[in-house]
């Protein structure tokens, strides 16, 4: 009977003891375990390749209070070279623009010629090249806003002097201009020289220097003068054919002469 009795108690503790270790084993386990809800949302997968990270809500502020500057593309420009060609007998624009390899109309624009019927015999013009193709010459800007300076000696080249190479757009105000250019070496100031038509219309240059092969419009109309454009102010075409053209230096003499065609 005794025996009966601690085998009871025994029996009885050794329950308490196992429930007290399953109730401990319990409570470690819920403490080290993250509750899953049966009822949590699946985050679905985006499909944006390059979405960008998220920001903290301070540096999402400081982001906007300072706005990062536009990247600005740089242009590119494409060089322009020119080849000067001297107008011969039976040279139409098209032609030249045909041998040249080159657009009429960017020729027209390069040179300032409004009719293409306008070119002359001996009229120099600018013809726009590549850069892949050297030009035989390069003409040299003149300087209008250079101090006046006396006449460079030649040296062993050709006199120094200029040449009236024609009269574009004879009769139109608009396109009316004489067409000079440098000859020889050195430099040439034209500061004082004079343009003469024959009913005494004087234009008197101002302090501007022509460089060895550079060249000068000077306009009938007016305008804003530039290094190869000068202009006379007149409200009317002046130049007709058969008119002589007179080009003076500033002690009067002669030094260039053109016959309107």
């Amino acid at each position: 009977m005794r025996q009966t009795k601690r085998l009871l108690y025994y029996l009885i503790i050794n329950i308490l003891v196992s429930a007290c270790t399953t109730i401990v084993v319990l409570f470690v386990w819920d403490r080290t375990q993250a509750p899953v809800s049966l009822f949590s949302r699946r985050t679905p997968l985006s499909n944006s390749i390059n979405t960008p990270p998220a920001i903290p809500d301070g540096a999402q502020s400081q982001a906007t209070a300072q706005p990062v500057a536009p990247v600005s593309t740089p242009i590119v420009t494409q060089e322009l070279n020119l080849e000067q060609y001297e107008v011969q007998f039976g040279d139409t624009l098209g032609l030249i623009a045909q041998k040249f390899d080159v657009d009429i109309q960017e020729l027209m624009d390069v040179n300032q010629i409004s009719d293409p019927n306008s070119i002359s015999v001996g009229m120099v013009l600018f013809i726009p090249v590549t850069p892949e193709t050297p030009p035989t010459s390069v003409p040299s800007p003149t300087s209008a806003n250079s101090p006046a300076a006396s006449t460079s000696p030649a040296g062993p080249g050709r006199e120094a002097g200029v040449v009236i190479n024609g009269v574009i757009g004879a009769g139109n105000l608009e396109s009316e201009r004489v067409f000079i250019t440098r000859t020889g070496d050195g430099e040439l100031s034209l500061a004082g020289w004079q343009l003469q038509d024959e009913d005494g219309n004087t234009f008197v240059f101002p302090q501007l220097i022509l460089f060895k092969d550079g060249g000068i419009n000077i306009w009938t109309t007016s305008g804003s003068p530039n290094v190869i454009d000068l202009y006379w102010g007149l409200t009317a075409p002046i130049w007709k054919p058969g008119e002589r053209v007179v080009l003076r230096d500033a002690q009067g003499r002669i030094k260039a002469e053109f016959t309107v065609p």
